[in-house]
């Protein structure tokens, strides 16, 4: 696994809706040509094979949740799943948060096979849906202005692979330091996040809820994670 600088210390804001909170260059302990040789063959081998699976989406699905510090467990995701056969009876908020996050995966998927921009209006949606059942408060115009500067640069990814998981990893640190949305703030941050990594052509990553969150507070720790969770990602998807 590559290792972060040690002495990274990340800069303070800079006003503006379209700064990067991380200005300092990240430095992490890897032999970049030799990651990037490796990935690019992999990404050759999976081209038009990266359909994230059902399993995968369960996965993310709880992952993230647990990060938010919300618990969801596999009888949770198979309740929010199942048909209710009475009309009647009503999924409980949290299984239909869950339920509503498995559908807004889906669509992502769907987006990025179809290779559609990202729009604000999506966003506001998923805000919505997550919030399903729980009162959240609406995106105020300084928000909004923000999400539609957000949404510019996933839509304008860097051409190049290693600028632009160097973006990645800076934009999503960003967004959880300085969160954009008054509730489940990381729930969202990660769906962005599979939008950049997709419009770059990568495939989904999963975070580890017991060793991932103390990660996002440092960019470079991150950017180390995300290269390893690419590779895994990637090797996985050859195995299938």
């Amino acid at each position: 696994m590559p290792k972060p600088r040690s002495d990274f210390q990340p800069d303070r804001l800079t006003p503006g809706f379209d700064r990067v909170l991380l200005t300092r260059p990240l430095s992490v302990d890897v032999d970049w040509p030799r990651w990037l040789r490796g990935i690019e063959r992999k990404r050759r081998a999976v081209a038009g094979k990266q359909r994230i699976s059902d399993p995968l989406i369960r996965e993310a699905t709880i992952s993230s949740f647990r990060l938010e510090g919300i618990d969801a467990s596999e009888s949770d995701m198979d309740q929010a799943i199942t048909p209710t056969r009475n009309r009647r009876l009503f999924r409980s908020p949290q299984r239909q948060r869950i339920r509503n996050h498995l559908a807004i995966l889906l669509s992502i998927e769907r987006l990025l096979r179809k290779r559609e921009p990202l729009k604000p209006s999506h966003v506001v949606r998923w805000y919505t849906e997550i919030g399903s059942g729980l009162s959240t408060a609406s995106l105020a115009l300084p928000e909004m202005i923000r999400v539609q500067s957000i949404i510019r640069r996933i839509n304008s990814p860097q051409m190049r692979l290693q600028p632009a998981i160097l973006e990645i990893a800076k934009l999503h640190c960003d967004l959880l330091a300085d969160a954009m949305f008054p509730s489940f703030n990381g729930i969202l941050s990660r769906l962005l996040l599979r939008v950049h990594l997709g419009h770059c052509g990568l495939p989904a990553v999963v975070f580890d809820p017991q060793i991932d969150g103390q990660r996002f507070g440092d960019a470079n720790l991150l950017l180390s994670r995300l290269l390893e969770l690419i590779d895994r990602a990637l090797d996985r998807l050859l195995a299938n």
